[in-house]
């Protein structure tokens, strides 16, 4: 073999391999960042309790609230309340519309256009059903999910004469 060629093909195979570490490198941050297994049971912890934060925006008088909940962790009552199944690969995402008025908060009839996208991009609706409990109002969808993933909801909202708000968050999912 000629000498330019053998020398060729040596940094051909050295720049592969840089690459392939590169790669893996990246897709090991990429995994990390994107909800890869976190190390400890408090880190889980931390990550579960992040994700149940409840989302709010405020538009006049009009309050939206929105919060996500793995349905495998609910417990009978609150399922069978919601009317949901316990699924690890579902969660429950709960919506209410509020009008607020200095520290009193009342709950409010809206239509609700929703929305979900995943980390790959996959956006599809959300079936939206009301639920009356103890006064409230409020609005439940079930999204499948794979976990672990990233979930963005875009939340339209129309309260009628209170208004209307739009609602986008995003929620990391872990495996139960």
């Amino acid at each position: 073999m000629p000498r330019d060629v053998a020398a060729n093909c040596r940094r051909r195979t050295t720049d592969m391999r840089g690459r392939t570490l590169l790669t893996a490198a990246t897709a090991t941050l990429l995994l990390a960042a994107c909800g890869g297994r976190p190390a400890s049971q408090d880190e889980i912890a931390a990550q579960m309790n992040a994700a149940r934060e409840p989302a709010e925006v405020q538009s006049g008088d009009l309050r939206l609230q929105a919060s996500i909940a793995p349905t495998s962790s609910l417990n009978d009552a609150i399922a069978a309340r919601y009317g949901v199944q316990r699924n690890a690969r579902t969660v429950l995402l709960l919506v209410g519309a509020r009008r607020v008025d200095g520290n009193v908060e009342a709950s409010l009839p809206a239509t609700l256009q929703v929305g979900v996208r995943d980390l790959r991009g996959v956006r599809r609706p959300v079936g939206m059903r009301e639920v009356r409990s103890d006064g409230f109002i409020d609005y439940v969808g079930e999204v499948r999910v794979a976990p672990p993933d990233t979930l963005t909801f875009d939340i339209l909202a129309d309260a009628g004469e209170a208004g209307a708000a739009r609602l986008e968050f995003t929620r990391e999912v872990f495996r139960p």
